[in-house]
């Protein structure tokens, strides 16, 4: 799926950009949607980093809601993007300090540089939300990770057990190790579900790579896997989200290993739609494009001048973001993206996402 906005022009901001050329890009973009290029008046200024990471349009589709939130409210907002790159994300700390936005929302999906990215904030003073990795002395918004990947696995789990009496040969887990723990919970819970579900199978059938939360990257180290293991035939798998696991479940196929394959993901990004791999059982939805009206509950007493206590951690969130376990069939019952980001920001305040599918 392309997406295209009023904002593109932000998101060529890469590496390679020069930094002054940026700055004036930000003015005209901001402009166009409705700002005008910074926060030195008394129009509270919001500004949000999208991850820009390759194959996650769900990214995008934060910042769209979050333009929408932030007109309703008459407020200015500027949009970055991170490109998925640790330098970009840096570069796009310092333009937006230099805009004197009064707080900054993001998703980065290059952790290893939020600490430095958390210090310009913190010497600016301006508060900053972050969605789904945690960074000391940032507002964490985001899902219950642990929950998530416990409901992920006890699904797949009860799916291999219905279907194969759990005569599993293989657990595969395609992790995203620089996101830490939230690897931890997300993947590690699931496998573990999985083992509760289906007690029998061997220690020895749970084997690991490193997919990076991508699903190229995934696609390319995921062969390996089943090479190692040429007898294995009736295969699980659990990832970070969507993307890890799709590309296992994409090398099976690509090798003629697909005849007993099941796959759980994590965020619900490729569960949905019109192209959704035919061995991907199931995923948690997380909801990720509505995350801006979770976010918003805190923007607003920021902008009133009532800044709520920060709470940095996943396992004491800020706002914590409800998982919702759906099959590749129940999925098929929710609207696609676009539909949701329309009716998301046109909802009544404080609605979210899993308010208008997952409990229905």
């Amino acid at each position: 799926m392309t997406h295209h906005s009023s904002r593109t022009a932000l998101r060529l901001l890469g590496a390679g950009v020069a930094l002054v050329s940026a700055i004036a890009m930000v003015g005209c973009a901001d402009q166009a949607s409705g700002g005008s290029g910074g926060g030195d008046d008394d129009t509270f200024t919001l500004g949000f980093a999208v991850g820009g990471q390759a194959d996650a349009d769900w990214q995008d589709y934060q910042g769209d809601v979050a333009q929408a939130l932030a007109e309703q409210r008459g407020w200015k907002y500027v949009e970055l993007s991170n490109d998925g790159d640790e330098a970009t994300a840096v570069k796009n700390a310092d333009l937006f300090v230099q805009q004197g936005v009064d707080a900054v929302m993001m998703f980065n999906g290059r952790p290893e540089a939020n600490p430095v990215i958390a210090k310009k904030y913190a010497d600016a003073e301006i508060p900053v939300i972050t969605f789904d990795i945690a960074q000391e002395g940032w507002y964490f918004v985001g899902i219950d990770n642990a929950a998530a990947g416990t409901e992920g696995g006890t699904a797949l789990g009860e799916l291999a057990k219905s279907e194969w009496d759990c005569d599993v040969d293989l657990v595969i887990s395609a992790q995203g190790t620089a996101a830490g723990q939230i690897d931890t919970w997300r993947t590690g819970n699931a496998a573990t579900a999985i083992g509760e579900v289906c007690p029998d199978i061997p220690e020895d059938a749970y084997v690991a790579y490193e997919a990076d939360g991508n699903l190229t990257t995934s696609l390319q180290n995921a062969p390996g896997v089943f090479a190692a293991h040429p007898d294995a035939e009736n295969i699980l798998v659990v990832g970070l989200n969507d993307q890890a696991v799709v590309g296992a479940l994409q090398a099976a196929t690509q090798l003629g290993r697909d005849a007993n394959i099941m796959g759980w993901g994590q965020d619900g990004g490729l569960i949905t739609g019109d192209n959704v791999d035919p061995n991907l059982a199931g995923s948690v939805m997380y909801f990720l494009e509505g995350y801006a009206a979770y976010a918003f509950q805190i923007l607003d007493e920021i902008a009133a001048g009532d800044a709520p206590e920060v709470k940095d951690t996943g396992d004491d969130a800020a706002v914590s973001v409800q998982p919702c376990a759906v099959t590749q069939e129940q999925a098929a019952a929710i609207p696609g993206i676009e539909e949701r980001v329309a009716e998301i920001s046109q909802a009544d305040e404080g609605t979210t996402l899993y308010d208008l599918y997952c409990k229905n």
